[in-house]
């Protein structure tokens, strides 16, 4: 090999590795910042999750999913009625649940799936609803699961007054974020890229 062509190969093997070396350092730039955009949008959601799928490879993945499927969804903000209406469904939950908890509980999770319903939302399995809250609404998603689970406790009669207490009070918050508590433009979030 001449001295000419044994110097060609040299530099395209070391353009090759500081090419390399470049993808390797922007791949890994790029995967923090996706990082710390998925942190930054599911907050304490994102740990959970990581942790649930069994590491940060996986739990981002699922993140990444979520997002994609909630792109999917024409979910919209509700009008002046049908606030006006749902407002009206939940505080006679509220006067229900004063009188007899169990039945107001299950009117809350009720007019909280119908609220979902006509905003565009998957209402059909507990687990697709508390995945859009989750991409949505992620600060209140925990208080969405601790509801959820006091009424489905409450089903098998093994929660007690203060856990129906609670769980309304988790359902309010939901409820409030959902309805744009008088303020529509609450209820958009700008969804980071998957």
């Amino acid at each position: 090999m001449s001295p000419e062509v044994l110097f060609w190969v040299v530099v395209a093997v070391v353009v090759l590795i500081v090419l390399g070396t470049l993808l390797l350092i922007g791949g890994r730039v790029r995967g923090r910042r996706r990082t710390a955009a998925l942190r930054r949008h599911f907050g304490p959601e994102y740990d959970r999750v990581v942790h649930a799928w069994g590491g940060q490879a996986r739990g981002e993945a699922e993140l990444r999913r979520r997002l994609l499927r909630r792109r999917e969804l024409d979910v919209r903000d509700l009008d002046a009625d049908e606030r006006e209406r749902f407002t009206g469904q939940w505080a006679q939950a509220q006067n229900s649940f004063v009188e007899t908890p169990h039945t107001g509980l299950r009117a809350a999770d009720l007019v909280i799936q119908q609220v979902m319903r006509t905003r565009g939302y998957p209402v059909e399995h507990f687990t697709e609803r508390e995945e859009m809250i989750s991409v949505d609404h992620p600060d209140l998603v925990e208080h969405y699961r601790a509801a959820h689970e006091s009424a489905v406790a409450d089903t098998r009669d093994e929660a007690d007054t203060e856990q129906l207490r609670q769980a309304m009070v988790d359902y309010r918050y939901l409820f409030e974020e959902m309805i744009g508590a008088g303020h529509p433009e609450s209820t958009q979030r700008n969804l980071p890229q998957p």
